[in-house]
Formats: structure tokens, C-alpha cells, sequence
């Protein structure tokens, strides 16, 4: 009997072992996953922060555009056109951020209104964000000074030089725009509001688009 109960806690404390050792594993695997999880929820909102801030720089180049054709433009159409596109994008602009605020995501202030004269969380879902938005800064700040060389280009220019590369510089953004606001719409479909402000803003983009392009006509003549 004594001996039967010794074994009977043998067996047992080896099945507690074994049980235990199977828990801890499956234990360790959940916290592996969640780590990933997590890892990957940072990722995300970095990667969503970086687009949110293209679209950013895409809005104040246009807006910085349409201020330096109102600036030099002494053509009432170029005028015109160039006080809706400032009208349209600080549009645009003020709802991205609005979308942004109600999702505490923070969007980049740029203002290319004047030539350029340079360039200036914890756990796994901060460390996923990290990683993600290493270079990000980098990046836009890039993308910042090709589209101040853009404007700086056209400063140079005075008269009908100015205003077709204005409407041609208008209309090769727009296309680009386009593209852009798409892959958006594809990428992020599943968020209904972002979708919908970002549908309105390609349609906007399109319809600049095809009214520079009629414009730059008359200034090939």
C-alpha cells in the first residue's frame, strides 16, 4: 500500500512536472505572440503616421503653389485657378487633421510658402512603432526639399513662362496625387471615414488636374 501510494506521488509529481513544463511552454508561446501582436499594432500606426504626413506635404505643396501664383500671376484664370487650389488643399488639410486628432495621430506642420533655406511609448507595440518610423523623418524631410526646389524652380520664373510651368507643375502633382490617395484608399478601405476623406480628396485632386491641363493649353499656343 506504502509503496503503491509512494508511487502513486512519483507519478503524479512527474505529471505535475510534465504539466507544468506544458503550460509554461504554452505560457511562453502566448507571451511570444502577444509580443508579435503588439510589435505589429505599432508597426501599423507608424506606417499609417508616415502616409498621414505625405498627404500633408502633398496639401501644403499646393497651397504654397497656389500663394505663389497669386504672388506673380497676373493672368485673372491663372489667379483664379490658383485661389481654388489654396482653397481646395487647406480644405483637404483641415480634415486629414481633424480624421487624425480623433485618431491621436499627430500630422506634420509644413509651410512652403517661403524658399527654402534648409531642412530641419514603452513595450512591444512602442518598439514595433520605432523600428517602423526609423528614417521616417529622414524620409519626409527628403520629400520636404524636393518639393521646395519645386517651388524655388518656379519662383525664378515671371509672365507666361510662369504660369504654364505653374499649371503643368500643378497638373504632373495631381496625377501623382492621385496615385497616391489610392493606394490609401486600397491600403486603408476597412476605416470608413479616412476612405471617405480620402476619396473626396482624390476627386478634388482629379478635377484641379484636368482644369490646369485645360489651362496650359492656351499658354502652348
Amino acid at each position: 500500500m506504502a509503496r503503491r501510494i509512494r508511487g502513486g506521488g512519483v507519478a503524479a509529481l512527474a505529471a505535475a512536472l510534465v504539466f507544468g513544463s506544458m503550460t509554461g511552454s504554452a505560457l511562453a508561446d502566448d507571451a511570444k505572440k502577444d509580443h508579435k501582436e503588439q510589435k505589429r499594432i505599432g508597426e501599423s500606426v507608424a506606417e499609417k503616421e508616415l502616409y498621414v504626413g505625405k498627404l500633408a506635404l502633398f496639401d501644403a505643396k499646393q497651397i504654397a503653389l497656389g500663394n505663389l501664383a497669386l504672388e506673380k500671376s497676373q493672368d485673372e484664370k491663372v489667379r483664379t485657378f490658383a485661389q481654388k487650389l489654396v482653397d481646395d488643399h487647406k480644405q483637404h488639410l483641415s480634415g486629414l487633421k481633424a480624421w487624425a486628432d480623433s485618431k491621436q495621430i499627430e500630422v506634420a506642420t509644413i509651410d512652403l510658402n517661403q524658399p527654402a533655406s534648409g531642412t530641419g511609448g514603452s513595450g512591444a507595440m512602442q518598439e514595433g512603432y520605432d523600428k517602423k518610423m526609423e528614417g521616417v523623418d529622414k524620409r519626409l524631410n527628403k520629400a520636404i526639399t524636393e518639393a521646395e526646389e519645386d517651388l524655388d524652380k518656379l519662383r525664378e520664373k515671371d509672365g507666361r513662362e510662369f504660369n504654364k510651368d505653374f499649371l503643368s507643375r500643378v497638373a504632373d502633382d495631381g496625377k501623382k496625387g492621385q496615385d497616391m490617395v489610392k493606394d490609401g484608399m486600397d491600403k486603408y478601405r476597412t476605416d470608413a471615414a479616412f476612405s471617405e476623406l480620402l476619396r473626396r480628396t482624390r476627386e478634388g485632386i482629379a478635377s484641379n488636374e484636368r482644369e490646369a491641363k485645360e489651362m496650359e493649353k492656351s499658354f502652348r499656343r
